[in-house]
């Protein structure tokens, strides 16, 4: 419901400012779309200035995966992206699209650590998985002299491979487990030819203490080889009102 009223305190802000709001009906477009008439002042400081709509896109917590497909959700269907939040989540939005963009951190040699993605790491028909007590997983990438892409979990290396490239096709020897879904509909675990173990559902893994390995989280691979650039800004409400615009 807080989110649903700064969203439209949100809205009615941009439509005095000249913007015809829209609400898409559709769940795979933006929560509102803002498009701008002749008399339209601009609603942050943008450069260059144009005259693209702005897709509004609530947040009530700033999931990196989530922030970056939205920002390029809407790079792609030639909009702008504006994120509304409270100001705690404004705050979290702006630490994932703030150099370095999408990433935990860059070293002044420009190797990443990476947030996790949604995705998993698919190997030989089916996915990675480390044995781990309490999953704390990252990617980081170290060179080798070669940049190459570690997993750890907490301060164990766990894998790595050939650099963010590999991801699409990485080799299953570099992970310690694989896990496939049978003909029987069982998770089956692997370690190379030899069966580890069989069970009835990914929970039923994991208590097993095998994790599935969440893929790193790419910005070039969500942008298709661009990062989120400048076109987004962060709407900062309160109690349905908009506060203020910030931008990059």
């Amino acid at each position: 419901m807080t989110a649903d009223l700064e969203l439209e305190g949100t809205a009615r802000a941009i439509a005095a400012r000249g913007y015809d709001v829209t609400r898409p009906a559709d769940r795979g477009q933006p929560d509102a779309l803002a498009t701008p008439t002749a008399d339209a002042r601009p609603l942050a400081d943008w450069d260059p200035p144009d005259d693209r709509p702005v897709a509004l896109e609530r947040v009530e917590e700033a999931d990196p995966t989530t922030v970056l497909e939205r920002v390029a959700g809407a790079a792609r269907a030639g909009n702008r992206c504006l994120f509304v939040a409270d100001h705690g989540t404004a705050e979290e939005v702006l630490e994932v699209l703030s150099e370095p963009a999408g990433v935990r951190r860059r070293t002044a040699e420009g190797h990443r650590t990476f947030y996790p993605s949604h995705d998993r790491v698919p190997v030989d028909g089916g996915y990675a998985a480390c044995r781990v007590t309490m999953a704390s997983f990252r990617w980081e990438e170290e060179p080798t002299p070669e940049t190459r892409l570690v997993l750890y979990d907490g301060l164990q290396p766990l894998a790595a491979i050939d650099g963010v490239a590999a991801l699409a096709d990485p080799p299953a020897e570099a992970f310690p487990f694989v896990y496939r879904r049978g003909g029987d509909k069982r998770i089956h675990v692997s370690n190379g030819e030899r069966p580890v173990g069989t069970y009835g559902s990914i929970s039923a893994m994991k208590r097993a203490g095998y994790a599935p390995v969440p893929a790193p989280l790419v910005p070039e691979h969500v942008f298709d080889g661009d990062g989120p650039g400048d076109d987004w800004a962060v709407a900062v409400a309160e109690d349905g009102e908009l506060l203020e615009v910030v931008t990059p």
